[in-house]
């Protein structure tokens, strides 16, 4: 294992067996994971990744270099093949990998992910925006607007107020929103869970139903009172529902992989 380069990335990682990676979106961070890390741990290798959205190392400013930058972290931890997950911006990073690198995912989960035009949706660029106005974004994104902490709009407040930082985030939004995923789907030969939020008023359950019958073994589940980010709204009753559909297709994973998945038995620390 090259030291070196796996220097080059930030994670979080608990268990043994099976490698599950999860991405986070544009908002996001890799704690946000948390709780579905501890709830994989026991049985699978849980991993949660930072995407280098407001790294000026990325030079390729794109859904596209984030993929690349994933590939090269499952490189350098010399992981052949993983199920990867992603929420928002994240999910369709996962889902791109799955499509241009089949053999190094097993299986896919996806959240609120964008990839699929959305008719009469636009967003608008926020140029120098209020404190206020930050919030009202971000509370858009959730059901309960009280996981929206002070220090998270500060703290995007600070990105947006950033010109080089701000121009990053609107760079990757923008190139998001025009891909356009529909005539690739019917190709994905890895078992789907789509975990959507009932009230997703980001990317609407409508989008959801959609890849639902364009993905051939995919399964949707809503979960009630929760809107773009289940894996923080509804970290329980997510962790469930992914820990239920990764026990109904490990044979079919299996299948797919051509190879023995090993199960742990017990949690053990680890992470970069």
């Amino acid at each position: 294992m090259d030291g070196a380069r796996r220097s080059e990335f930030r994670w979080l990682e608990q268990g043994e067996g099976e490698p599950v990676l999860f991405l986070h979106g544009l908002m996001g961070q890799m704690h946000h994971w948390d709780t579905v890390i501890e709830g994989l741990a026991p049985s699978y290798r849980a991993m949660a990744l930072t995407m280098p959205i407001l790294d000026a190392a990325l030079a390729d400013v794109s859904v596209g270099g984030l993929t690349d930058h994933v590939l090269g972290f499952l490189d350098a931890l010399d992981i052949p093949r993983a199920i990867v997950g992603g929420n928002s911006l994240g999910g369709l990073v996962a889902l791109m990998l799955a499509m241009a690198h089949g053999d190094r995912v097993s299986g896919l989960i996806l959240s609120g992910s964008p990839g699929l035009p959305e008719p009469g949706v636009t967003q608008r660029p926020w140029r120098r925006p209020s404190r206020e106005y930050v919030r009202r974004k971000m509370e858009e994104a959730v059901f309960d607007p009280s996981l929206i902490s002070e220090a998270w709009v500060d703290s995007m407040r600070e990105v947006m107020a950033t010109p080089v930082s701000a121009l990053r985030v609107l760079r990757f939004a923008r190139d998001a929103r025009q891909h356009d995923v529909a005539d690739g789907l019917g190709t994905l030969a890895v078992p789907t869970l789509l975990a959507w939020g009932r009230e997703d008023r980001i990317t609407s359950p409508e989008i959801a139903e959609r890849f639902k019958a364009l993905i051939p073994d995919a399964q949707l589940t809503f979960l009630a009172r929760c809107g773009h980010m289940p894996m923080l709204e509804r970290p329980v009753a997510f962790t469930e529902a992914v820990v239920d559909w990764l026990e109904a297709t490990r044979e079919r994973r299996i299948r797919c992989t051509g190879e023995t998945i090993v199960r742990a038995k017990a949690p053990a620390p680890g992470g970069g």
